[in-house]
């Protein structure tokens, strides 16, 4: 990234300093960033680049499933492979080369550049990683021979990093398909052998209503899971119930798909019925097929595949993960089926409309409505005999601004009061998004220091409003909803913990002052070499290589 200029205060120009190193940054151009222009796909047509780059990666996440299915190194693994599709995708696509030719014949040369650009991929996040860093300010680069090496404190006390995967991987055993798939297969085959047609490497079968439904309502405990928010939440053009429904038709679709092909394939259809593993449509027929299967009016269904086409919106890099319909050309759909298995989509749908600017304003009302959500929880949760709790405003006084409190949980009886600052976000998935999310942890941990320090210099609107007086013990904790932030924003006063673990342990003890020492010890947090340990990695791009921290986690 070069180095810009902006406006202060004063409307004078100043010079931007880069915080990546001129060498570095000279590497990061004319190695990292062009490398992947020498390989065969992009001198393609898009059609053809892109439907191979998603058949190659539909065969990877297949084979994890065969190796590492119904394991804990399986959501990683998945992780990793919808993830390493974001940059491969979006060179092709910034590539664009005209044509609409769609493969017809299995390419040897193809498939194998095809491989060595979705590996690319995988390769490429730690160097995406390191930059984002370093152009941030979080962490510096330096080299060493042909290796680039991050400067070590963003890598301290590894506990906190750990916390938050321990989180993300609860959270994805929430929304695991609970499902009896041997049952839903078995059903399925009937209806799919009766018009299924295999020939040579080819295959194909008829697609109907009845299976769709039936798909649809065995996997309903799943999406169940999935979708959290109300229903009749409007997402500009269309509610979540109109989007879920569109979802859970093309998610239908899609493992039917799947399903088919791996009973071609155990028919003796040539390399697994290769060629035809992405489902293809004209734009015309799933959207009749899914105003059928789904309820939905065409006219929202039209919005809802607006939002989720690949580059839509004015999406300036846009992720599959994101918006994973891909159109190929003018007329054809790809659906890749273990990325619309792998994802999650209410998340992926809020943060997409938090990159839209007319829709904005929708992602904060949903924060500030969560927000409200978490509070009337541990309200509720923690209706028990010696809390007493406090939400709103502390009038200003002259010489301090105290804002909001989120929440107090206050025992008259243990002359104890504890403020909650509430953080509710999606979890974070890009790097920009971690920094963001991190310094969104960090303003709540300047917020409920403010606070303290309020407390201790016995500002007496603050005491009238808690209706306490400086005979208690005041402290404060940051309660994040999903995600607490690297190690360097914690602060040694205040603890940051996961909403759910602090109500357990508040109905645990049903007291402040255990609660508090409990958080004071950071006895939440995962321990290094008893539930998780931290490996060095090495990705290499060209003649570089960077170093990089990954945790593993040990117990489940």
């Amino acid at each position: 990234m070069k180095a810009s200029k902006k406006h202060t205060n004063e409307s004078q120009e100043v010079e931007k300093i880069d915080r990546v190193p001129s060498e570095l940054r000279k590497i990061e151009e004319e190695v990292i960033d062009r490398h992947y222009k020498s390989n065969l796909l992009v001198g393609l047509p898009f059609a053809t680049a892109a439907w191979s780059l998603l058949a190659f990666a539909e065969e990877m996440m297949l084979e994890a499933e065969k190796v590492h299915g119904g394991t804990q190194h399986y959501t990683t693994v998945i992780d990793n492979f919808v993830n390493a599709l974001k940059e491969p995708m979006y060179w092709l696509y910034r590539e664009h080369k005209q044509g609409s030719q769609i493969p017809s014949a299995y390419d040897i040369n193809v498939y194998q550049a095809s491989g060595d650009l979705f590996k690319l991929g995988l390769e490429y996040g730690s160097f995406v990683a390191a930059y984002t860093y370093a152009t941030r300010g979080k962490i510096g680069l330096k080299t060493q021979g042909s290796t680039i090496q991050p400067t070590p404190e963003l890598f301290a006390d590894r506990e906190y990093e750990a916390y938050n995967r321990f989180m993300k991987q609860k959270q994805v055993q929430e929304t695991s398909f609970s499902v009896d798939f041997y049952t839903l297969q078995l059903l399925l085959e009937d209806a799919i052998k009766r018009s299924l047609k295999i020939d040579g490497d080819r295959f194909c079968y008829e697609l109907d209503i009845k299976m769709v439904s039936d798909t649809i309502k065995a996997m309903e405990p799943k999406f169940d899971n999935m979708f959290s928010l109300p229903g009749e939440w409007c997402f500009g053009r269309y509610t979540l119930a109109d989007f879920r429904r569109v979802f859970e038709a093309i998610s239908a679709i899609a493992y039917i798909h799947s399903v088919a092909r791996i009973i071609a394939g155990g028919q003796g259809c040539d390399k697994w019925g290769y060629l035809d593993s992405i489902y293809l449509t004209s734009c015309d027929n799933l959207l009749t097929d899914v105003v059928e299967y789904s309820g939905v009016s065409e006219a929202k269904i039209e919005n809802i595949f607006d939002d989720l086409t690949y580059g839509n919106r004015g999406i300036k890099h846009p992720d599959p993960v994101l918006q994973p319909l891909i159109k190929l050309n003018s007329e054809v759909y790809a659906i890749m089926p273990q990325l619309w298995l792998s994802i999650s989509p209410e998340r992926n749908l809020t943060v997409l409309l938090n990159k839209l600017q007319c829709e904005k304003k929708i992602y904060l009302d949903l924060v500030a409505e969560k927000e409200c959500l978490m509070r009337k929880s541990i309200t509720t949760d923690l209706d028990v005999e010696g809390f007493r709790f406090f939400s709103g405003g502390v009038p200003d006084s002259p010489d301090v601004n105290l804002g909001d409190i989120d929440l107090a949980i206050i025992s008259d009886s243990e002359k104890m009061c504890l403020l909650l600052e509430l953080k509710w976000f999606i979890y974070p998935a890009e790097i920009s998004e971690i920094i963001d999310r991190s310094e969104n942890i960090e303003n709540g941990v300047c917020q409920s220091l403010k606070l303290k320090r309020a407390f201790v210099d016995n500002h007496k609107l603050l005491l009238e409003k808690l209706d306490i007086d400086s005979s208690y013990r005041l402290e404060a904790v940051v309660v994040s909803h999903g995600w607490i932030g690297h190690a360097k924003v914690q602060s040694p006063e205040i603890p940051v913990i996961q909403v759910d673990d602090l109500i357990a342990k508040l109905k645990e003890t049903e007291s402040l002052q255990s609660t508090t020492e409990w958080l004071k010890t950071r006895k939440y947090l995962p321990k290094e070499g008893k539930d998780f340990r931290v490996c060095k990695t090495t990705s290499t791009i060209g003649n570089w290589s960077v170093e990089w921290d990954k945790i593993e986690l040990l117990a489940g």
